[in-house]
């Protein structure tokens, strides 16, 4: 095993392959009290754990020794992170996911719904592709299934604040099913944007079309519900 990485901010060079990676913040941890835990070396850490992810072409074959070895990071060190496998695979594909935006326009529903559409659209190098594929593999999982749906959810109650905030303001009925219209959103975006289906359908003005048809669909508060 190579040395292991300091846990201080030099970025590992490794880091830099396939494009720097994004969300780290979302996918990592809280820290912890004691020492700092440097972001560098969780960096390494995911990077390596989607390379492997990328190799092996599922997450069964990945380990955590694999990953302490090529990262150039002790066991011991990821596992202050995270605390099992499942735990690391899903926090390295949460990563590849685009950030939520700081800041929401809060003009009107439609801008708001096209704000998080744009937020959503990232663009995958070869390796991200292998791994956002594995994503879809990797549903029959328990335990990776068990930490995804605590990572996403954060994603998934956003979205919600959203439309639960237009609810409030009279530009949607105030009896929609918030679940329901969460995943009516972030669902077929998941499916253009992520999981790189109907590509014919990706145009310049896509996400526009998209939240047009969705809330015609919804109704909003001026709509006849029959």
């Amino acid at each position: 095993m190579p040395p292991e990485l300091s846990e201080t901010p030099t970025v590992p060079d490794r880091a830099a392959r396939d494009g720097a990676a994004q969300n780290t913040a979302a996918a990592a941890p809280a820290p912890a009290k004691g020492r700092p835990r440097s972001e560098a070396v969780s960096q390494s850490i995911l990077e390596a754990t989607l390379d492997l992810i990328a190799e092996h072409g599922n997450i069964t074959d990945v380990s955590v020794e694999g990953v302490a070895e090529l990262s150039g990071v002790s066991k011991a060190s990821i596992y202050r992170r995270w605390a099992s496998k499942g735990e690391l695979i899903a926090a390295a594909m949460e990563s590849l996911k685009a950030p939520l935006p700081a800041q929401m326009p809060r003009t009107s529903l439609r801008d708001d719904l096209i704000h998080l559409g744009h937020s959503m659209v990232r663009t995958f190098g070869p390796r991200d592709v292998k791994v956002v594929k594995c994503m879809m593999l990797a549903i029959n999982d328990p335990e990776y299934q068990h930490h995804h749906k605590r990572l996403v959810e954060h994603r998934r109650k956003f979205v919600c604040d959203t439309f639960a905030y237009w609810i409030e303001r009279g530009e949607l009925r105030p009896d929609l099913d918030l679940k329901l219209a969460v995943a009516m959103f972030i669902s077929p975006l998941l499916t253009i944007y992520v999981y790189g289906q109907y590509a014919d359908v990706q145009q310049p003005d896509t996400i526009e079309r998209f939240v047009d048809n969705l809330i015609g669909g919804l109704g909003t508060a001026l709509a006849t519900v029959e």
